[in-house]
């Protein structure tokens, strides 16, 4: 279970990436998730401190780039302003996306990080290919219903991950 759904980092927010910690791991993509990660699902447009992120992201030399299981309209409209590459309906945690990303920035698989949510999403698609994965907690406590019967099964996740001493919710590696 750790290999498919244990994140290599865990931070607390999105803010809170070090991304010195990236750089030294040479990665050259981040893929950020949009939904809970970035904004809560129901905020159509980046705020300032997303803009500012991705900015920041920018300016170290890494590429920033957007997925969502979320419909086209929504995932253009929130990428507009901060000129980054998309991934709508992007069907995580299945490989197919995933490997898009890789075949389109031209990257071996230890060259993209992850930054995302869900563990049943986020964590396990890109655990699948081989990305380095970036966890951290989700920006509002309100869900859709899918991703509510999906935080179900993750909190069961996380209970064995703690009796393994592989993750403890809460306490982030900052």
């Amino acid at each position: 279970m750790r290999k498919l759904f244990t994140p290599d980092y865990y931070i607390k927010n999105f803010q809170s990436l070090d991304l010195n910690r990236l750089l030294e791991r040479n990665i050259k993509v981040l893929v950020c998730d949009i939904d809970n990660t970035l904004v809560a699902h129901d905020e159509a447009d980046p705020s300032e401190a997303v803009k500012a992120f991705v900015q920041s992201v920018k300016a170290k030399g890494i590429q920033v780039v957007l997925v969502s299981n979320n419909v086209k309209e929504r995932v253009e409209r929130f990428a507009k302003e901060l000129d980054v590459k998309t991934y709508p309906f992007a069907q995580k945690p299945l490989k197919k996306t995933y490997l898009k990303m890789m075949k389109d920035a031209n990257c071996a698989p230890d060259e993209i990080a992850v930054l995302g949510d869900q563990l049943l999403t986020d964590m396990l698609g890109a655990n699948r290919v081989g990305f380095y994965t970036i966890l951290t907690n989700p920006v509002a406590q309100k869900d859709l219903t899918c991703t509510k019967i999906n935080r179900f099964f993750e909190n069961m996740v996380f209970e064995v991950l703690k009796l393994q001493g592989k993750l403890h919710k809460g306490e982030y590696d900052e």
